[in-house]
């Protein structure tokens, strides 16, 4: 079974035709996680620092982030633990730091972070109009999935803690590399659902999900911007919607019109 998506724009209407499954993104998409993403970001900057005083500025500057705000388009929020960690340490390294204990030292201080706001699910929970879109979509016979930047732990524990866990097929964090915006995560949840990409939509909050989905050649990707205090530019995506309730579903006696 396929659908048609519609997204209504204030100046134009974007069709995704003869749609079986829509692969959502985690944080900021389903997850309300600005606030929660901005406090970890302060708190491996200060653990960083308890070792290296020098590099908590610098750091909160990788990370998209400083003391009153993130980015929404920066490292922190849209990049994984393990590449968040990597830019850490390289940091260390540019400090005078061997590579290995500038790694030992980012891995100490990133797993103190985490103790300090774990569980996390709790931090994070789901956006406004979220599961009103997943009740629509999973009604009208669209296959969910969740592939996010976070860990699959993680994910699962988010989705299990809000009641969420049933509307999805698989759920897949970025355990192991590489993550997005390559394009076989997408490829391998779409072979786990048995539905090929080219009759998949992304939703995320990222170019890195909008650049996944078209290295996939994936139908498209719908940016949202509903998890952030402001709207921004996605570049990769094939729209962006600032609401849930702009993401439509075609009646069925109008699929071919």
């Amino acid at each position: 079974m396929s659908v048609t998506l519609l997204c209504q724009l204030p100046h134009e209407t974007v069709r995704f035709s003869h749609i079986a499954a829509v692969v959502f993104d985690k944080d900021g998409t389903l997850a309300d996680s600005a606030s929660y993403l901005h406090q970890l970001a302060l708190e491996r900057a200060r653990q960083v620092a308890a070792i290296a005083p020098d590099l908590e500025a610098p750091l909160l500057r990788s990370f998209g982030s400083s003391a009153h705000q993130i980015q929404p388009q920066g490292l922190q929020a849209v990049g994984s633990r393990h590449e968040n960690l990597i830019a850490a340490a390289a940091h260390l390294a540019g400090h005078g730091y061997g590579w290995i204990a500038a790694r030992e030292i980012a891995e100490q201080a990133f797993a103190e972070a985490d103790r300090t706001f774990s569980p996390k699910a709790p931090f994070t929970p789901p956006l406004p109009g979220v599961i009103d879109l997943l009740q629509r979509l999973k009604a009208a016979g669209l296959t969910l999935a969740v592939l996010s930047g976070d860990r699959t732990e993680e994910v699962q524990a988010f989705l299990a803690a809000y009641q969420l866990t049933d509307f999805f097929r698989s759920a897949m964090g970025s355990d192991r590399l590489p993550a997005k915006p390559d394009p076989a995560p997408l490829k391998k949840i779409c072979a786990e659902l048995a539905i090929p990409p080219a009759q998949t939509v992304v939703i995320g909050d990222a170019d890195a999900d909008g650049l996944m989905a078209q290295r996939a050649r994936a139908a498209g990707c719908i940016g949202v911007t509903w998890g952030w205090p402001q709207p921004f530019p996605l570049q990769y995506c094939t729209c962006t919607v600032s609401e849930p309730t702009q993401i439509q579903i075609l009646p069925a006696d109008q699929q071919g019109t």
